[in-house]
Parts: C-alpha cells; sequence; structure tokens
C-alpha cells in the first residue's frame, strides 16, 4: 500500500516539474515573441470562419498545390511546355 501512496505524490511532483518548465519557457520567449502571438491571435479573432469552412478553403489549396506539382513535373519530363 505504501507504493500505492507515493504514486499520486510522485504525480504531483513531475507536473509541477512541467509547470515551471513551461514558465521558464514562456518568459525566455520575450516580449517580441509574446507581441507577435498577441497579433495573429487578434487577426484571428477578427475572421469568423466555420471550421468547415475552414476544411474547405484547406482541401481547395491543397488541390491546387498538386495541380501545380503535376504541371512542373509534365513540364520536366518534357510532357508539357509552356
Amino acid at each position: 500500500m505504501d507504493s500505492k501512496e507515493r504514486e499520486p505524490e510522485q504525480n504531483e511532483k513531475t507536473l509541477e516539474e512541467r509547470e515551471k518548465k513551461l514558465e521558464k519557457q514562456e518568459k525566455e520567449l520575450g516580449f517580441f515573441s509574446q507581441a507577435v502571438k498577441d497579433k495573429k491571435e487578434s487577426l484571428y479573432d477578427r475572421v469568423n470562419v466555420s471550421v468547415k469552412t475552414m476544411d474547405k478553403v484547406i482541401g481547395v489549396i491543397s488541390l491546387l498545390l498538386i495541380i501545380v506539382a503535376i504541371l512542373i513535373v509534365l513540364e520536366a519530363t518534357g510532357v508539357f511546355k509552356l
């Protein structure tokens, strides 16, 4: 039973250590990094887009990227000339 009693205490200690590491990393980011992060978040807050819409946009962009890659390969092999 003694080892079972120690387990929560060990978990607590590891969580506290992780929290301290995260706090240290946040402090190391500095003012500039935090300002950039805040600016990006404020820009994202202005755009009212649902998850479905974002999925559609990502899908269309991915499709266009694939088409461009195919065109590059076809031009490199000499099949398609621009």
